[in-house]
């Protein structure tokens, strides 16, 4: 009885042959094998390799284009370059994962954030809110919030560009009466 698929040996050995590698990453090359097996067939490790760049080109531009569907990022295109750039939405959702990711503050200290922004800057009042539910903070009181996290640059730095600096108040404190839960 004779089969049709080659011995693992004659195998390894058509491989090393046709790549003329002298090391092969032998774990990934048996992943290859087993999942890529009638690719292998055909064409042998390079068209494994080149189908798996071109699945990798294809995840990319999926991800790309659930991004620019949620309008996390706009793209532009130059000649054969793509630009990619955050957009507003992108930016503030980038800024609330950094406010969660942020280190925890050692001693129970705390960031506070004051805030008064007027009326006429309800939008602006709106989204600082809303960025800072997004970062994790609590609501201590009206206008008053806290986080058990270091942000204290990220917020400064992003009050400042947003010229928030006469409304807005970051510190840090600790020893509350309450606490948000």
């Amino acid at each position: 009885m004779t089969s049709k698929t080659p011995p693992l040996t004659k195998l390894l050995l058509n491989v090393l042959i046709s790549t003329g590698k002298e090391i092969i990453n032998f774990i990934e090359f048996s992943n290859d094998i087993r999942h890529y097996q009638s690719i292998f067939r055909t064409g042998g490790y390079e068209a494994v390799q080149e189908f798996k760049k071109l699945q990798q080109v294809n995840q990319l531009k999926k991800t790309i284009n659930n991004l620019k569907h949620s309008n996390l990022i706009k793209t532009k295109k130059i000649g054969k370059k793509l630009i990619i750039s955050l957009t507003d939405k992108g930016k503030i959702s980038s800024l609330s994962l950094q406010l969660r990711q942020a280190e925890r503050h050692h001693n129970k200290l705390y960031t506070i954030v004051i805030f008064d922004i007027p009326e006429t800057q309800r939008l602006a009042r709106r989204h600082f809110r809303l960025l800072l539910r997004q970062g994790e903070f609590k609501k201590l009181q009206q206008s008053v919030w806290v986080s058990p996290r270091d942000n204290f640059q990220l917020l400064t730095n992003f009050i400042k560009r947003h010229q928030l600096n006469k409304w807005v108040n970051v510190f840090y404190g600790q020893n509350f009466f309450l606490l948000p839960k």
